[in-house]
C-alpha cells in the first residue's frame, strides 16, 4: 500500500472532523480555532457565518483530498511518484480555492448580499 496515501487518507479525515465544528456553528469566536480572519472578527454572528462556510468547503476539499488518497491507494508501485505530486497538487490548488473563496465570501457578505445556500 502507497504510504503516502494513508497519510493523505488520514490528512483528509482530520480536515473534514475538523471542519464539520465550523458547519454546524458549534465554535464559537476564540484565539485558536477557526477561520481567523479580520471580517470574521466583527461580530459572533460574522464569526458564524464565515466559519460556517468555510467548514463546508473544507468537507468538501477533505472529501476530494480522501477519493484522491483512495485512487492512491489502488496504484501499483511504480505509479507512486506520480501520484505523490498529484496528491500535492491537489492539496495545493485545493487550499488555494478554499482560502479564496472563503475571502471572496467575507467581502461579498460585508457589503449585504445575501449568499443563497
Amino acid at each position: 500500500m502507497n504510504p503516502i496515501a494513508i497519510i493523505h487518507s488520514i490528512v483528509a479525515l482530520v480536515i473534514i472532523g475538523v471542519s464539520l465544528p465550523l458547519v454546524m456553528r458549534k465554535i464559537k469566536r476564540n484565539q485558536w480555532y477557526g477561520i481567523r480572519i479580520p471580517e470574521a472578527s466583527k461580530s459572533e454572528e460574522r464569526w458564524l457565518e464565515i466559519n460556517q462556510y468555510a467548514g463546508r468547503l473544507m468537507v468538501c476539499w477533505g472529501i476530494v483530498l480522501f477519493i484522491t488518497a483512495g485512487i492512491g491507494l489502488l496504484l501499483p508501485k511504480k505509479y507512486w511518484i506520480i501520484y505523490a505530486f498529484s496528491g500535492l497538487a491537489v492539496i495545493l490548488v485545493g487550499l488555494g480555492v478554499v482560502t479564496t473563496l472563503i475571502f471572496r465570501y467575507a467581502a461579498w457578505t460585508k457589503k449585504g448580499f445575501k449568499v443563497t445556500r
